[in-house]
């Protein structure tokens, strides 16, 4: 007689290399004292592997990235429509795409305005009416290490320079 188990086996999966690089970066941000959200996704012929950075230092942003080119094996030339391995290693995990995006500035912007880049709006700074992203450049080249307290101030009315109005 066989031998029964009432029990079901736990089947152990193993993680794809994408989601093995996910879960690197996470843990390495979590060290540099960054918040992040992370995905992986496998397709045909490839997989990629996106990191949201959305509280944290500048110095800590630049490690993250300086630490994560490791784990991407190659890049597309668009130029002549190829995917070219670069950084083949066997020692790692590695992904296709590696996208480490940073989302702080606009975590900001949406803590204090959860519709703000669903409406229309001008980013003024003094008289001059500038593109968000180029609005978010001058303040962090004004505010350097600071610039995320900077946002902060100008949302809250206390910095009269740099406005968000709407259109």
């Amino acid at each position: 007689m066989k031998n029964k188990s009432t029990k079901k086996e736990k089947t152990i999966r193993k993680l794809s290399e994408a989601a093995q690089v996910n879960k690197l970066l996470k843990k390495k941000a979590k060290e540099l004292g960054l918040t992040v959200t992370g995905s992986s996704k496998n397709y045909s012929m490839g997989d990629h592997v996106k990191i949201n950075v959305l509280k944290g230092s500048d110095n800590a942003f630049k490690l993250l990235k300086e630490y994560s080119y490791k784990f991407e094996y190659g890049k597309f030339d668009g130029m002549n429509d190829i995917y070219e391995i670069t950084n083949n290693r066997y020692d790692i995990p590695q992904t296709k795409y590696l996208f480490i995006q940073d989302e702080r500035a606009n975590q900001i912007l949406e803590y204090y305005d959860e519709n703000i880049f669903r409406t229309e709006k001008k980013w003024m700074w003094f008289d001059n009416e500038l593109r968000c992203y180029e609005w978010i450049k001058q303040i962090k080249d004004e505010f350097k290490d600071n610039w995320q307290k900077g946002l902060m101030d100008i949302m809250e009315g206390k910095i009269e320079k740099y406005k968000v109005l709407t259109a």
